[in-house]
This record gives structure tokens, sequence and C-alpha cells, in this order.
């Protein structure tokens, strides 16, 4: 297996800790909702495997030559747009009617993002 790289990991990190703290604000504003925990849990794991998708996008796109490159970021981008309306279908589908649980635990990608400075400069005081 290969090792994670380290700013993906920061990132997951990031995602994981915005996606715990929005559940407990979500907790204390609603109280406890299987079927919003479960939406929102299918949302914050679809942020996860984006970001995999994402890190793997970028690594592939920068062996290529640019005009290829964009063609396949491009694409890359059309796939992980699509990915977020399958998830979003599938709870759907499933009778889990938090469609916004689901969009709320995906948008933890971007607070990840947002928190992975933080993440990383924590992890690295964790490691002296």
């Amino acid at each position: 297996m290969k090792k994670i790289n380290q700013t993906l990991f920061e990132l997951i990190i990031g995602i994981l800790i915005s996606g715990f703290l929005i559940w407990l604000v979500s907790l204390l504003i609603t109280g406890f909702d299987a079927a919003f925990a479960a939406s929102y849990a299918a949302g914050v794991a679809t942020a996860v495997l984006l970001s995999f998708h994402m890190y793997r996008s970028i690594d592939r796109a920068l062996d290529m030559d640019p005009g290829d490159a964009e063609k396949y970021m491009r694409k890359a981008y059309i796939f992980r747009t699509f990915m977020i309306l399958v998830a979003a279908g599938i709870v759907c589908w499933i009778d889990q009617e938090d469609i916004i649980a689901v969009f709320l635990g995906i948008l933890c990608l971007k607070f990840g993002a947002f928190l992975q400075p933080l993440t990383s400069r924590l992890l690295k005081k964790r490691k002296k």
C-alpha cells in the first residue's frame, strides 16, 4: 500500500474535525435525528473520497503536458460533480430525506481545506 501524502492526510483530518464540529452544533440545535446523522455521515464520507480523487487527479495531471492536463482535470472535475449528485441521489433513494445534510457533509471538504494550515501546524507540533 502506498504511503498517504502528508497534505492529503492533513486535509482529511480537517474534514473529519469540521465534520465532527458541525455535527455537534446540529445536535445542540435540533437534537439527535438518525436520518440527519446518517445523511450527514454519507456526505462527510463522500468529501473524504472526493479528496482522495482530487489528490490522485492532480498527481496524474502534473505528469502530463499542459493541454492534456487541462482536459484531464476538466474530466476529473466533472466526475467529482457527478459523484456528489450520485451520493445525494442514493441518500434520497433510501428514503433518507435529509439532502441538505448530505451537502453540508460534502461542504466539509471546503472547511477541511481552510483548516489544513492549522491542522498542519498542530500535527507538526505533535511530532516534535
